[in-house]
């Protein structure tokens, strides 16, 4: 128990400290409310959130504040990994591997776009983060490559160089990135498995249930898209599917697929599995529109509850640092989303079915 107590007492009381600063719902409703991206910026001067404002009005770009944003949330896992105890410190290393993962995927993406669609945008690059993240990668080599093989050299010596080599013929052939996106997303969750496999007991039970929820919540989302979008046959889509998930099973992944209407399937799982959350089954959803904005809010709302229910048990465990980073997370996604929809000119309504 003293051991426990070491690891966790300092980082569980500076955490939860944070938390309580966490945006309330009244703020997010009042940046909803407001006339503009402006005057929402405006809202965010007493937050830590002011910066974008500045960086909003020096460069009336819009994806440049949420750049900020991205480094913001980046510095925050490097904030708080240096008061964690060693023993923590590689799995907040591979929760921080993801944002690498991201930039490269979007880097080869401006790559994609430009030498395979033959599309050019050179506004893209302008949203790459150049700084090392997680190891040094030179972005902008990849960005302006003129090969797959340019790209696989460019990241010798860390593991995307074998999924570049292997997909990279793929990618050509199909016209599509699809399967080297998988395998990326793949390489991250398999090095978080493998991360959590290296926490005591206690604390492994935690992070599975947590991290295979959100391994759950991404493949209903995979495979509603998926098939929504790209008509993918299920095996393809199994294949694809993120190994580790805690709840979803073979066959309500197969009812998901083959639902003409998933959102009865996904009441289905919500109901065996949080009954707590059946209050949210209420909502109708007439076109499939609505249908995708409620199975969202839905998966959202599975998320909040698995962070609340850490958050109410014993405190001393590596569940107060994954719950703090989800509730960030989720803090600057309404920022983004919000900023997002007044720069669109959204109506209020649309934004609060978001939040």
């Amino acid at each position: 128990m003293a051991g426990v107590l070491t690891k966790y007492s300092f980082i569980n009381a500076k955490l939860r400290a944070r938390i309580s600063q966490i945006l309330p719902d009244e703020v997010f409703h009042q940046l909803g409310q407001a006339a503009s991206v402006d005057a929402a910026l405006a809202l965010l001067r007493d937050t830590p959130y002011a910066h974008l404002e500045e960086v909003y009005n020096t460069s009336g770009d819009l994806r440049l504040a949420e750049l900020e944003l991205l480094k913001s949330e980046i510095e925050l896992y490097r904030n708080i990994r240096q008061y964690l105890h060693e023993s923590s410190m590689p799995l907040v290393d591979t929760l921080l591997l993801r944002f690498e993962i991201d930039n490269v995927k979007n880097a080869i993406r401006i790559y994609f776009d430009r030498k395979i669609r033959g599309r050019l945008d050179e506004s893209a690059a302008h949203y790459i983060l150049y700084e090392p993240i997680h190891r040094p990668i030179p972005m902008d080599l990849i960005v302006n490559a003129q090969s797959f093989d340019e790209i696989a050299g460019v990241c010798r010596g860390t593991p995307y160089r074998a999924i570049v080599e292997k997909y990279g013929p793929i990618v050509e052939s199909d016209g599509s990135l699809f399967r080297m996106e998988v395998a990326f997303d793949h390489l991250y969750y398999g090095r978080l498995t493998a991360a959590i496999q290296g926490l005591t007991r206690d604390d492994r039970e935690i992070a599975v249930r947590l991290i295979g929820v959100e391994i759950d919540l991404l493949n209903i989302s995979w495979i509603i898209r998926f098939k929504r979008f790209y008509d993918l046959p299920l095996d393809v889509i199994e294949a694809a599917l993120i190994p580790g998930g805690f709840h979803l099973n073979r066959s309500t992944v197969e009812e998901l697929y083959r639902a003409q209407n998933v959102t009865p399937v996904l009441q289905k799982f919500v109901v065996g599995t949080y009954p707590g959350l059946s209050a949210l089954l209420a909502s109708q959803a007439s076109d499939s529109t609505s249908r995708l904005t409620l199975i969202s809010h839905i998966l959202e709302e599975i998320r909040r509850h698995e962070v609340q229910r850490i958050l109410a048990g014993y405190p001393f465990t590596i569940g107060i640092i994954l719950a703090y980073f989800l509730l960030k997370a989720d803090e600057m996604k309404k920022v983004r989303t919000i900023l997002n929809a007044k720069h669109l000119g959204r109506p209020l309504e649309g934004i609060e079915s978001v939040l």
